[in-house]
């Protein structure tokens, strides 16, 4: 499984991802909500790119994850940052963080609007007041309306030591995706095989936006450009959430 097995070859299949440059998204979201504080929780960190690339711009980073096949990954990619095993809905850390994230779509793991209310309401009571939670969502109805039913891909990554193919196939349903995932491996002359499904909750962009601003944010919604997101973007939808007093 990429999450158990292959969790080693994550970063692999994610090579192209440009994590310098959402890094630079989210410290300059800090600064347009006028945050201080440097101390900050990465939730769904997986292997840890976004909390150690923070951790060096001089954030203080914890980073939780549910998975403890990727949270090796993550311990072996620093020492600095502090890793932590827990679930975005009921972890209990006992403190406030002044910025909290959660990126690359993490947040559709919770299948409905209850489950991701009780994963907001947790980012609330840990956060300071005025503290930052950014979020960003890839399957936000707006945008999967534009997808149809059965988009498949086929990726393929090499590093000279692994060949690795993967074949993905998404399955829209009534507020959710299903996403099917099959591996083929490649090394030391032996082939490896694997396959996994992900089912994630689709929501309207509206409907979660009016729930942070219910449980006492104060939310903004944005592109990966930085400019205002809008229905007709096609696009993934940044929220911009700061705690009310």
């Amino acid at each position: 499984m990429l999450y158990g097995r292959f969790a080693r070859y994550y970063d692999l299949i994610y090579s192209g991802k440009d994590y310098e440059k959402e890094t630079r998204i989210i410290m300059d979201l800090v600064k347009r909500a006028g945050v201080k504080g440097r101390d900050l929780l990465d939730v769904g960190c997986g292997t840890g790119r976004h909390a150690v690339l923070l951790s060096e711009k001089g954030f203080k980073v914890t980073g939780i994850d549910l998975s403890p096949e990727m949270l090796k990954v993550a311990k072996r990619r620093s020492k600095k940052v502090r890793f932590l095993q827990g679930d975005m809905r009921t972890f209990d850390l006992g403190k406030e963080f002044d910025v909290i994230i959660s990126m690359f779509s993490v947040i559709h793991y919770n299948r409905h609007l209850s489950d991701l209310e009780k994963t907001l309401r947790n980012f609330y009571r840990h956060l300071k007041t005025g503290g930052l939670l950014i979020f960003d969502m890839g399957f936000n109805e707006e945008r999967m309306s534009w997808m149809e039913d059965g988009t498949s891909h086929v990726l393929s990554r090499s590093d000279g030591d692994v060949d690795l193919v993967r074949f993905d196939k998404i399955k829209k349903g009534a507020g959710k995706v299903e996403f099917y995932m099959g591996y083929i491996l490649f090394k030391n002359g032996r082939f490896y095989f694997g396959k996994e499904k992900h089912v994630l909750g689709s929501f309207k962009t509206t409907d979660v936006k009016k729930l942070t601003e219910r449980i006492g944010f104060k939310t903004k919604l944005y592109t990966y450009d930085l400019k205002p997101w809008r229905k007709t973007s096609k696009k993934y939808v940044i929220f911009s959430c700061v705690k009310r007093s």
